[in-house]
């Protein structure tokens, strides 16, 4: 065994490690308590549990960590796979304009007076016409490249930045508005096993089909003139890719609103320890996107008596940690960009 695959291997085994104690930590921790012994007494559903701990654990805190888990691995991966796919390590997966769109949508089911389920199906398929606007913006430049693509999705999200604004403007100012600025924030506070169910197909059939052409990603990386010499159909796959993410990214949102920093900061995370190399970073990533996001919804629900929005918590745990990556890499972070 190489060093870089010990490496590799120990990492992992680690960072599996964190995210089981962190998981089973989200279900005691809260405002409400409970200890190791009545959790397992619940969880296990002995005797001796207590009722209120069993609905606590089952029915609240069980579904928002899950949900929190599956949000954490798709805007975490989705962000690694458009830096790699964009040649840009500042990338995130809102740069495409998908969770404003995802908002937007969002937006326009609540003023609309849709509720639950979807408002969430709304903020989804807005989120897809959002990508396909960025795409067919792209083309009227007909040209290829990942920077013509990147602005047309700056465009379009400053679009719908500005609908969400007339939308707020026009809701109901007693409803409707703190409803879709609660949402934008992001929550997983509605979180319930139903969004764990359609979640979790969509999260583990884009990630496993990113799982298997995790080498071509690294191909797609090197630009269009090094895929084609070696081979690879680089539109295809880089068309493959973008959709891929955009789909992770906007069921992500579609269930926990506008989340930033997570798909930006965890995969430069996932490079310091294990390198550039997508057939590494990928299953890092994806702890460690499950793990921040896990994280940020303990602290969202913990520090004060009312919820805190997530996007303040990922702004507070990204900002200091994004510091120390430039820091860590202030030779190479802007390589390519």
């Amino acid at each position: 065994m190489n060093k870089e695959r010990k490496k590799t291997i120990i990492w992992l085994s680690i960072s599996i490690i964190i995210l089981v104690i962190i998981f089973f930590s989200a279900l005691m921790i809260g405002r409400y308590t409970i200890s190791i012994p009545s959790f397992f007494s619940a969880l296990f559903n002995m005797p001796s549990a207590d009722s209120v701990d069993k609905s606590v654990i089952l029915s609240l805190r069980l579904p928002r960590t899950l949900v929190a888990l599956l949000v954490g691995i798709a805007l975490s991966l989705s962000g690694l796979v458009y830096q790699e796919t964009f040649q840009n390590k500042l990338v995130s997966p809102d740069f495409l304009g998908v969770s404003t769109g995802a908002g937007f949508g969002a937006a326009i089911a609540i003023i609309v007076g849709l509720t639950g389920l979807l408002i969430s199906i709304a903020a989804f398929v807005f989120g897809i016409i959002t990508m396909l606007l960025t795409v067919a913006i792209a083309k009227i430049f007909r040209n290829n490249s990942p920077t013509i693509l990147l602005l047309s999705g700056i465009i379009i999200s400053g679009l719908m930045s500005a609908g969400i604004s007339f939308v707020e403007f026009m809701a109901d100012t007693d409803k409707q508005l703190g409803e879709i600025v609660y949402w934008l924030l992001g929550t997983f506070s509605k979180a319930t096993i139903r969004d764990v169910w359609i979640l979790l197909p969509i999260v583990t059939v884009c990630s496993l089909f990113l799982f298997i052409i995790r080498w071509r990603i690294n191909i797609v990386a090197l630009g269009r003139n090094e895929a084609v010499s070696l081979g690879l159909n680089y539109n295809l796959y880089r068309n493959l890719i973008i959709l891929t993410a955009t789909l992770l990214t906007a069921a992500s949102v579609a269930y926990s609103g506008i989340v930033g920093w997570i798909g930006l900061v965890v995969p430069h995370m996932a490079r310091i320890c294990v390198g550039r190399d997508a057939r590494k970073t990928i299953q890092l990533t994806i702890l460690f996107g499950a793990a921040f996001a896990i994280i940020c919804d303990i602290i969202s629900r913990t520090f004060t008596a009312s919820e805190i929005p997530l996007s303040a918590v990922t702004g507070f745990l990204g900002t200091p940690i994004f510091i120390v990556i430039l820091f860590l890499r202030r030779k190479t972070i802007y390589d390519k960009t």
